[in-house]
């Protein structure tokens, strides 16, 4: 049973990747934005979002670590 729902997180295509990391993106500017205007318990709440899609992320090949810079680039953050 738990590999049909494994097999269900799959993604069909690479374009289903790539909205997918679209929306971690988008997901972590919302976050940060909410930081930057004090919005304490919606940045917490973006935070747990975002958490969720890189987990999704994760389970689906692909890693984002901090040694080749590219969780910044994802994560949103601004300059």
């Amino acid at each position: 049973m738990h590999d049909a729902a494994e097999a269900t997180l799959a993604p069909k295509s690479e374009e289903e990747l790539k909205e997918l990391v679209s929306l971690a993106r988008l997901v972590a500017y919302a976050r940060e934005n909410a930081r930057d205007l004090n919005a304490e318990f919606s940045a917490y709440c973006l935070d747990l979002a975002l958490g969720a899609l890189l987990q999704d992320l994760d389970r689906r090949g692909v890693s984002f670590s901090q040694e080749n810079g590219q969780d910044g680039y994802l994560l949103g953050t601004r300059h």
